[in-house]
């Protein structure tokens, strides 16, 4: 029987084309692998992400999408992008199913929480 094995990719549509990339890379440390006029796919670690011209739903409330990313470190990663230059409302905290995470809005609305396991 086949099954899924992981996540390979995530596409998100975005009206701010240059500045979505540039947030991606600048601020959160995603690397180009690949950039045209209309598209980038952009890798961090395992997790590659394709931004795409064509606009987010008209508001953020219809932004539907949550996306999670694994960090082997979230608070050195909180205060790395901070540094940076990233906006984010709260700091890195433990919760009660076993993560520690804290979440970014990239320029379009989509939301991003970065997580890490905690020990124990």
């Amino acid at each position: 029987m086949a099954t899924i094995t992981g996540l390979n990719s995530a596409s998100i549509f975005v009206q701010e084309y240059d500045a979505t990339v540039d947030f991606y890379v600048d601020k959160l440390g995603f690397t180009v692998e690949e950039r045209t006029e209309r598209a980038s796919m952009l890798r961090a670690g395992d997790f590659r992400l394709l931004v795409h011209v064509g606009g987010p739903p008209a508001a953020p409330a219809d932004l539907a999408m949550h996306l999670h990313l694994w960090v082997d470190d979230v608070d050195a990663y909180h205060r790395q992008i901070v540094e940076r230059g990233v906006d984010v409302a709260e700091p890195p905290q433990d919760r009660p199913w076993g993560l520690r995470t804290f979440h970014v809005k990239d320029p379009n609305g989509y939301e991003w929480e970065f997580t890490q396991e905690i020990a124990g």
